[in-house]
């Protein structure tokens, strides 16, 4: 037996040939990096050093632990030089997934699947294709990994990926199925932290939506769509909003916004050229010019500081219902705050946020916003200024 083969033998015996190795962390000690060197140097492309594949496998499964990759694809590609198998074909495509070179692993998995009908495959096979973001085939995928060996981490990795798909229902029925299987799975939780951040990108009050079918006593949620209304210059819905908040929740933060909300709502609506002075604004209330006659009182509200187009009721379009000031709401946006090309969803419209296009140079973010959602003419406010005064 050559010496190589003989040293390649023992320093390996620990690395089983079996898929679950893939999970593992193996060393990668000065004797197996010294065998490493001598196989580059003695390996020609008409005559490997080595005639048992299974030893450029293993030395592929330890590299690859390693992020190793070049060294780990150019091993596997010895071993199945010498033999095609099952393994082989699964060791490769994971290689190339870790390399991000998902539709090369797409074509190892399929030819692995060739050998084995295996759960794992199909799994690699999800990864890859959300990866790709091929949704649709990436459920597939998991669907079939689930029939292999249906258990609560998978199932939880299908809740998430039907979140993404925007199943809200559909995945709540799965994390609740996850979670009787295995009560320590966090994968819930995690989304909808993962979803809060996002929504408070936006000005968006339906963000908030799938986060409430989640888990109805998600504050967070309720306060952040709240939040939206106001934004939106929508008192009305935003109390609406934590009023039905109450009923699933208690928490003092409500009830707080809920008083903030309900005195803005009972205060007068002010007169929008004094501010609710109701002093004459060239003279200050002093009398002494001409615009005021010397009366010293507010011209449009004759000192009474009431809005004089909603006499104080706060229901008109002047005071904008706050009586503190005339409004202008930002034209590009209509007011809402977020970016009208994408709709405040950040994605690029041509590609659907895959990247597969020139119009986002292949980073799918919408060109207008660049991936923020929001309006730039107003910065998300929805509104351009308010002055006071006339």
């Amino acid at each position: 037996m050559d010496e190589l083969q003989e040293r390649a033998e023992k320093l390996l015996a620990q690395v089983d040939l079996k898929s679950e190795e893939l999970e593992k962390q193996f060393e990668v000690t000065e004797d197996i990096e010294e065998l490493l060197d001598d196989l580059e140097k003695r390996d020609r492309h008409h005559k490997l050093v080595l005639d048992d594949p299974d030893l450029y496998l293993k030395l592929a499964i330890v590299c690859q632990s390693n992020e190793k990759l070049d060294e780990a694809e150019d091993l596997v590609k010895k071993s199945l030089r010498l033999e095609n198998s099952y393994l082989g074909f699964l060791v490769s495509g994971r290689i190339l997934q870790k390399k991000k070179n998902y539709k090369g692993a797409l074509g190892e998995y399929d030819s692995a699947l060739e050998y084995d009908d295996s759960g794992l495959v199909h799994r690699y096979r999800y990864e890859a294709l959300k990866s790709r973001d091929m949704q649709d085939r990436a459920l597939d995928a998991l669907e079939k990994a689930l029939e292999k060996n249906e258990n609560g981490f998978l199932l939880a990795k299908k809740a998430d990926l039907l979140m993404d798909m925007g199943e809200p229902e559909r995945a709540k029925e799965v994390y609740e199925n996850a979670e009787e299987i295995d009560p320590d799975l966090d994968n819930k939780d995690k989304k909808i932290d993962d979803l809060l951040k996002e929504a408070s990108k936006k000005v968006i009050p339906e963000e908030y939506d799938k986060i409430l079918i989640l888990k109805e006593d998600a504050v967070e949620a309720w306060l952040g769509k709240a939040e939206c209304y106001q934004k939106l210059n929508q008192p009305e819905k935003a109390k609406e909003t934590l009023e039905r908040s109450l009923e699933h929740v208690e928490d003092e933060r409500v009830v707080d916004k809920l008083k903030d909300l309900n005195e803005k709502e009972n205060e007068p609506a002010e007169c929008p050229h004094c501010g609710g002075s109701g002093k004459c604004h060239a003279c200050d209330g002093e009398g002494n010019c001409d615009r005021c006659g010397g009366s010293g009182d507010c011209l449009k509200c004759d000192g009474a500081s009431e809005c004089p187009d909603c006499y104080g009721s706060g229901e008109c379009s002047n005071c904008d219902g706050e009586g503190k000031g005339l409004i202008f709401r930002c034209k590009v946006c209509s007011g809402t705050g977020h970016c009208q090309t994408c709709d405040g969803y950040g994605r690029c419209q041509e590609c659907e946020g895959t990247g597969n296009c020139e119009l986002c140079g292949g980073n799918g973010n919408c060109d207008e916003c660049q991936g923020s959602g929001v309006c730039e003419l107003c910065g998300g406010k929805g509104l351009i200024g308010r002055v006071k005064g006339g």
